[in-house]
C-alpha cells in the first residue's frame, strides 16, 4: 500500500501526526534565535605583541619574521598577513574555511613557544586570540545630561552603566569611549629635581613605597587570631602632595610639592568622540558568541529606561547605531514577502482550479510545510537571518508545486473523467507520485553543491540551501499525504457543481479560456512537430543572441543594501594634531548638517584609539563618521547617491583622503580592488605603488584610492653613545625609560578613594616637553648620583620613520586599495588588468590583486562548478526515474533555454551578474527541468499504457501537463515578484537572484512547452530507427 493511499484510508491517523508535527514547528519557531547574517566561525587566528620603544623594522625582523616562520606550518593554513609597528607586532593566520578552530589556535599557541625563547627579554608575552562576530559591535548610544560634567558622566558609566549593562542576558562586553577620566597628575621641574639630587627613578620608588598594604602574617592571641596588615595607603590628594620623596644632605626630608606640581585633573585627551557636534560618552555593546542579537540589543535597550530612573542627575540615553532595527526590518520584509507570494500563489490556483476548496487546499501546503521546517531549522542550529528567511521566500513559490500536480491530477480524475473522489485521489497521486518524487529530488539536488562550496560564499548560502532542502522535502510528503486526504474529503463532482452566480459565470469564462488555451496550444504545436528544423534554427539564434548579451554583463560581489546609514573614515596628513584634527571634523560635520537634510544623527570619533583598537592604526590624525539617514522610504535619494555627492564634496577639502566602509558579510579591510605590490624594498615599492595609483585614477569608477602605507611619520631619534654610557655606570634600559617616563609619563602607584582607583601619573611639567630643545636637556641620574643632560650622551635629530610594515606569505608588500562606485567590479578589475600589463615591473617584485575582486573571482568559479555538478546531479536523478539515459538528457535542454531567459531578464534590468545570480541560476537548475519531467513522465505512460503512437502521444502528454505546467511555472514566477522590484530592507541583496529566476523561468516556460515536445521526438525516433536496425541486422544473421 503505497503512501498516499495509507494517508486517505487513515486519516484521522495522519491528522495527528500533522498536528504534532505543528505543535514542533512553532516550538521550534520560538527557539530560533534572530540575526543579521548567519553564524560564521571565520577561519582566522591573531597574534599580538608588544615590543615597547622599537621601531617597525626590528619589530619585523625580533618578532614578525620568527612568529611568521612558525605558524605557517600549523595544517589548515590558508595565509599568514602581518604588520609590524612602533612597538607592537600584529600577526593574522587564516585558515580554510571548515577547519576547527579551536585546534587550530591551540596548534598556534603550541608553535609559538617552539621561538618564544628566543625573543628579546623586553617582548611581551604573545596574545593569541580566534575572530569571532563578539568581536563587531552590535549597538552604540550615547549617555548625556544638562546637570553633570564629562568626567562625572564618564564615572558613572564605568562604575554604574557598564557594570549593569555586562550582566545582562546575550551582552558580552561594554566598551566605555569619551569623556574625561580622573588623573592624579605629578608634574616634575626637573631643575628642582636636580637641584635636590634626586631622579625620576626615585621619585616614582619613593611615591611606591609611600602608599603601601602589607599583610603582616598572624599574631596568636590566647585562642584567637589576627591578620595584621600595615595600612599606609594614601587616604588623601594632600598625603599625595605631602609625601617624602627623598632627603637633603643636612637630613631634611624633601617634599613632593618641593619638586613637582600635583594636579588632582584628568587623563590627557587623545581621542574625541562626538554626536551631533557635541562632545559626548559612547557606549558600545558587544554580544556573547552564541546569543541572539535581536534579544541582546532589546535587552539593552528595555533597560536603559530603569538606569536612568535608578541614576538620576538628568542623564539621558540616545540610541545611535542599533543592529536590531535592521534585523528586524529585513526579516519583516522577508516574511511580508513570503505572505504576498502566498497569496498571489492562491491567486493562481483559484483562477485555475476555479475552487475555493481546491485552492485552499494546495495552499495549505505552505504554511505546513514552513511551519514543519522552522523545528528542523532549530534542530540543525539555524538562525532566522537573512539568508535563511530568503530561502524561507524563494520556497513559497515551490513548495506548491508537487501539491498542484498532485491536485490537478486528482482534480482532472474527478472532473474531466468522472471517478470518485475517493478514487481519484488514491490512483491521481499514485500517478504522479514517482514524477514528483524526481522533480523535488533533482531540486534538492540542486543545493547539495553549495554545502561543499569553499570560502565564504559557501559559508554564506549554507543556511538557505539547508533551509530550502528541508522545506522542499517537508513539501513533497505533503503532496503526498495531507493533499490526497483534504482532497478525498473536501472535494467531490457534487460540490463543484454547486456554483452560483459571480462564481458560476467565473467558472465558465475561466474555463473557457482555459480550454481555448490548450486547444490553441495542441493546434501549434502539431504545427511546429512538423517544421522541427525551424524551430531548432530559431533556438540555435537564441542562444547566439544570448551569448553576445552575456559578454556585456558586468559582474559584483554581494548587492550592497540599503541600510539607511553611511560610514566613511578620514585621514589627514601624518603628524596632525588632534585640535587641527577637531578643527577638521567640525568642517566635515558642518558640511554635512547644511547640505543633507535626510541626515539623523553624525557620529564622529577621531584620535588615538585605546584598547584593543590602539593595535589597528588609531592615530591623531584620522577619524571616522557615521551617518544615519532616513528610512528609504522616506527620502528621495538612495544611500548610494547621498554616498557618491558626499564623497564628491569632501574631496574638495585640501589634505584629507577618505574611505567609505560598505555593509555586508565581506572579508578583508582592503577594499573593493586592492592592488599588491610584494618586494623586500620599500622604497621601490612605494615608487610602483605611485605609478600603480596614477594608473587607477584613470579608470572610470574606482573611487577613494589608497595606500597601505603612510606618509614617514615626523619622528626625532635618540642615538645613545654605548661607550660613553658604560663609563658613566648606565645602561641603553635606564637611559631609554628615563627619557619615557620625562616625556611620554608613567604610572607610580594608584590613589584609592573609596571603591575607586586613580592613576598617580609622573612625568615633566608641560613647559619642560615642548621642543627639541628640552628633549636634549632631560636630566639622567648616573649611578654616582651625578646630573647629566640627555645631549651629553645621545646625538638627536628629527627625522621621518615607517609608521608600518605589512607582509603577507613571509613577503613584504604594500598596496594600493580602491572603492568603486557607479560601475561594476568586474569591469573595473578587467580594466585595471589592462593597464597594470603595462607595468614596467622590476624581476625582484611581483604584483597580485586581493580585495574583494579577488573574492569574486573564487566565488564565481566555484559557483560556476557547483552549478556544472549540479547539472550532473539532475541528469542522475532522472536517469534513475525514468531507467533511461536518453530522457533525461532531451530534459536538459531546457537548461540553455532558462539560461537565455536569465540573461535577457538581467540585460532589460540593468542588474549585474553577482553571488546571488549564480545562487538564482543554481535554483534554476533544479525548477526547469521539473516540468519537463512531468511531460515525458506522462507521454511514456501514454505510450506504455494507451498504446498511442509517437506524435500522439507527445501532443496529448503535452496538452494534459499544459495546465499544471503553467500552474506550477506561475506560482513560482510570482512568488518572486516582491523581491525582483526591491521592496524592504535587504531585498536589493535579493532582487537579482529573483529577476534571475523570474527571467529563466518564464522563458523556459514557454519554450518547455514546444522544444521539449520537438526534442522528444527527434531523439525518440532516431532510437526507434536504431532499433529497427538492429533487429533487421539480427534477422539477417539468423
Amino acid at each position: 500500500m503505497n503512501i498516499s493511499k495509507l494517508s486517505i484510508r487513515r486519516g484521522v491517523t495522519f491528522a495527528m501526526i500533522y498536528l504534532i508535527a505543528i505543535g514542533f514547528g512553532i516550538y521550534g519557531l520560538l527557539q530560533l534565535k534572530l540575526d543579521l547574517y548567519p553564524s560564521l566561525e571565520f577561519p582566522l587566528v591573531g597574534i599580538i605583541t608588544n615590543y615597547e620603544g622599537v621601531g617597525p623594522e626590528d619589530v619585523e625582523n625580533l618578532v614578525t619574521r620568527p612568529l611568521e616562520s612558525t605558524v605557517i606550518s600549523v595544517e589548515g593554513v590558508k595565509r599568514v598577513t602581518s604588520q609590524s609597528r612602533t612597538g607592537a607586532s600584529v600577526v593574522f593566520i587564516e585558515f580554510n574555511w571548515g577547519t576547527d578552530m579551536a585546534k587550530a589556535e591551540n596548534d598556534v599557541r603550541k608553535n609559538i613557544d617552539f621561538v618564544r625563547d628566543f625573543f628579546p627579554q623586553e617582548v611581551s608575552e604573545p596574545l593569541t586570540f580566534a575572530f569571532n562576530p563578539s568581536l563587531q559591535p552590535i549597538l552604540f548610544f550615547n549617555v548625556s545630561s544638562e546637570i553633570l560634567g564629562d568626567a562625572e558622566l564618564r564615572k558613572i558609566a564605568e562604575e554604574q552603566i557598564q557594570p549593569r549593562l555586562e550582566r545582562l542576558e546575550g551582552v558580552a562586553r561594554i566598551q566605555v569611549s569619551g569623556g574625561l577620566e580622573r588623573e592624579i597628575q605629578v608634574l616634575i621641574d626637573p631643575y628642582q629635581l636636580a637641584a635636590n639630587s634626586l631622579s625620576m627613578d626615585q621619585l616614582i620608588n619613593a611615591l611606591r613605597f609611600s602608599n603601601l598594604e602589607i599583610p603582616g602574617g598572624i599574631l596568636e592571641e590566647g585562642r584567637r587570631e589576627f591578620a595584621i596588615k600595615t595600612n599606609a595607603a594614601f587616604e588623601s590628594v594632600d598625603q599625595i602632595r605631602n609625601a617624602v620623596v627623598g632627603y637633603s644632605k643636612m637630613g631634611q626630608p624633601i617634599y613632593l610639592q618641593n619638586v613637582a606640581n600635583l594636579v588632582d585633573g584628568y587623563k590627557e585627551q587623545t581621542q574625541v568622540v562626538r554626536n551631533n557636534r557635541k562632545n559626548t560618552i559612547i557606549l558600545i555593546a558587544y554580544k556573547q558568541t552564541d546569543a541572539n542579537t535581536v534579544n541582546a540589543c532589546e535587552n539593552v535597550i528595555n533597560y536603559l529606561p530603569n538606569l536612568e530612573k535608578r541614576i538620576g542627575g538628568d542623564v539621558d540615553f540616545n540610541v545611535i547605531y542599533n543592529q536590531a532595527e535592521f534585523i528586524n526590518k529585513s526579516i519583516r520584509n522577508l516574511s511580508s514577502t513570503a505572505i504576498m507570494a502566498f497569496f498571489l500563489s492562491a491567486l493562481v490556483l483559484f483562477f485555475f482550479l476555479r475552487s475555493f476548496r481546491s485552492s485552499l487546499i494546495v495552499a495549505t501546503s505552505i504554511p505546513v510545510s514552513i511551519i514543519v521546517t522552522f523545528f528542523v531549522m532549530s534542530q540543525l542550529g539555524l538562525t532566522l537571518n537573512i539568508i535563511s528567511m530568503a530561502g524561507l521566500a524563494l520556497a513559497v513559490g515551490l513548495l506548491v508545486d508537487n501539491s498542484i500536480v498532485v491536485l490537478e491530477n486528482i482534480f482532472r480524475r474527478n472532473h474531466d473523467e468522472n471517478e470518485l473522489i475517493r478514487e481519484a485521489a488514491e490512483k491521481g497521486s499514485q500517478e504522479v507520485g514517482t514524477a514528483i518524487t524526481a522533480s523535488t529530488l533533482t531540486t534538492i539536488s540542486v543545493f547539495i553543491p553549495i554545502l561543499f562550496v569553499p570560502g565564504i560564499s559557501g559559508e554564506l548560502f549554507k543556511d538557505m540551501a539547508l533551509t530550502i532542502v528541508v522545506s522542499l522535502v517537508t513539501s513533497l510528503l505533503v503532496a503526498l499525504t495531507l493533499i490526497p486526504l483534504l482532497a478525498s474529503r473536501l472535494l467531490s463532482r457534487k460540490q463543484q457543481q454547486h456554483k452560483t452566480g459571480i462564481m458560476n459565470l467565473f467558472d465558465k469564462y475561466v474555463g473557457k479560456s482555459i480550454d481555448y488555451g490548450r486547444n490553441t496550444y495542441e493546434k501549434h504545436l502539431r504545427v511546429i512537430i512538423r517544421h522541427k528544423k525551424i524551430t531548432m534554427l530559431v533556438i540555435l539564434v537564441l542562444v547566439v543572441v544570448t551569448g553576445i548579451a552575456a559578454s556585456r554583463l558586468g559582474g559584483e560581489f554581494i548587492p550592497e543594501a540599503d541600510e539607511s546609514s553611511v560610514a566613511f573614515n578620514i585621514e589627514a596628513e601624518v603628524g596632525t594634531s588632534l585640535p587641527e584634527m577637531d578643527r577638521i571634523m567640525t568642517q566635515i560635520e558642518e558640511l554635512i548638517f547644511g547640505h543633507y537634510p535626510e541626515v539623523t544623527n553624525l557620529y564622529s570619533n577621531f584620535g588615538r584609539s585605546t584598547g584593543f583598537g590602539a593595535l589597528f592604526g588609531g592615530e591623531s590624525y584620522k577619524g571616522s563618521i557615521r551617518l544615519n539617514l532616513l528610512d528609504k522610504s522616506e527620502r528621495d535619494r538612495t544611500q548610494k547617491e547621498i554616498q557618491d555627492e558626499l564623497r564628491e564634496q569632501l574631496s574638495a577639502l585640501p589634505g584629507l583622503k577618505m574611505s567609505f566602509t560598505q555593509g555586508g558579510p565581506q572579508t578583508g579591510g582592503e577594499g573593493a580592488i586592492s592592488v599588491k605590490i610584494f618586494g623586500e624594498d620599500l622604497i621601490k615599492g612605494k615608487e610602483l605603488a605611485y605609478q600603480i595609483e596614477a594608473l587607477m585614477k584613470t579608470i572610470p569608477g574606482l573611487v577613494d584610492i589608497s595606500f597601505s602605507f603612510s606618509k614617514p611619520q615626523p619622528e626625532y631619534q635618540i642615538h645613545l653613545d654605548r661607550d660613553r654610557i658604560s663609563r658613566l655606570g648606565l645602561n641603553v634600559g635606564s637611559v631609554a625609560q628615563a627619557v619615557s617616563t620625562a616625556m611620554k609619563g608613567s604610572i607610580a602607584t594608584r590613589y584609592r578613594e573609596g571603591a575607586d582607583e586613580y592613576d598617580v601619573f609622573v612625568r615633566y611639567e608641560r613647559n619642560f616637553r615642548t621642543d627639541e630643545t628640552d628633549l636634549k636637556n632631560i636630566l639622567i641620574t648616573t649611578p654616582a648620583g651625578i646630573q647629566i643632560p640627555l645631549s651629553n650622551i645621545a646625538s638627536i635629530g628629527s627625522d621621518l620613520g615607517p609608521v608600518k610594515i605589512d607582509r603577507e606569505d613571509q613577503a613584504r608588500y604594500v598596496a594600493v586599495n580602491a572603492g568603486n562606485s557607479g560601475r561594476d567590479l568586474q569591469s573595473i578589475t578587467e580594466d585595471l588588468n589592462r593597464q597594470l600589463a603595462t607595468l614596467s615591473i622590476p624581476p625582484d617584485f611581483r604584483l597580485e590583486i586581493g580585495g574583494t575582486a579577488k573574492d569574486l573571482q573564487e566565488s564565481f568559479m566555484y559557483l560556476g562548478l557547483a552549478i556544472l555538478i549540479a547539472i550532473l546531479l539532475v541528469y542522475m536523478v532522472m536517469a534513475s526515474q525514468f531507467e533511461s539515459l536518453l530522457d533525461p538528457f532531451i530534459i536538459l535542454f531546457t537548461l540553455p533555454l532558462a539560461f537565455i531567459g536569465v540573461i535577457f531578464a538581467l540585460v532589460i534590468s540593468g542588474t549585474n551578474i553577482s553571488i546571488t545570480v549564480f545562487i538564482g541560476g543554481m535554483l534554476l537548475v533544479g525548477i526547469v527541468v521539473n516540468n519537463g519531467i512531468v511531460m515525458i513522465d506522462y507521454i511514456n505512460q501514454l505510450l506504455t499504457d494507451k498504446k498511442l503512437s509517437l506524435e500522439e502521444a507527445v501532443v496529448i502528454g503535452a496538452k494534459t501537463r499544459f495546465r499544471p505546467v503553467l500552474m506550477t511555472a506561475l506560482t513560482t514566477i510570482l512568488s518572486m515578484i516582491p523581491l525582483a522590484f526591491e521592496l524592504g530592507s535587504s531585498a536589493e541583496i535579493w532582487a537579482p537572484m529573483a529577476r534571475a529566476v523570474i527571467g529563466g523561468l518564464t522563458f523556459s516556460t514557454f519554450l518547455t512547452l514546444i522544444f521539449v515536445p520537438v526534442m522528444y521526438i527527434i531523439f525518440q525516433r532516431r532510437n526507434l530507427d536504431r532499433k529497427r536496425k538492429v533487429f533487421a541486422a539480427r534477422l539477417n544473421e539468423a
